[in-house]
């Protein structure tokens, strides 16, 4: 596996092999596919709008569950954890653009 991006909490990789991404959240390893690896920036760029984090911080808990392939698994985000999931989705998307720069 080759790793992609890492921040604080999260760490990407890609698997050349098996042709699939794994995202490390700490405590579990998940596999993913390009399609939901998709899906997940959409969720990310839901929880980037100034309203989603206004109502996080002053609204409701401040706790996050975020679904995975499916719901196949479930992550429990806190607020600082969801800030660094923003970050890392757009890392993950940069580098991966990057690299298909480099190899073509």
């Amino acid at each position: 596996m080759d790793l992609i991006f890492s921040s604080t909490y999260y760490t990407s990789y890609q698997s050349t092999t098996e042709r699939c991404y794994y995202i490390d959240f700490g405590h579990k390893t998940v596999k993913v596919s390009f399609c939901q690896l998709l899906s997940l920036r959409y969720k990310a760029k839901q929880m980037s709008s100034i309203e989603y984090i206004d109502n996080l911080l002053n609204k409701y808990n401040d706790t996050v569950l975020l679904t995975l392939c499916d719901n196949q698994h479930l992550i429990l985000l806190d607020t600082l954890m969801v800030l660094d999931f923003i970050d890392f989705i757009k890392g993950t998307f940069t580098m991966i653009e990057l690299n298909a720069e480099l190899v073509s």
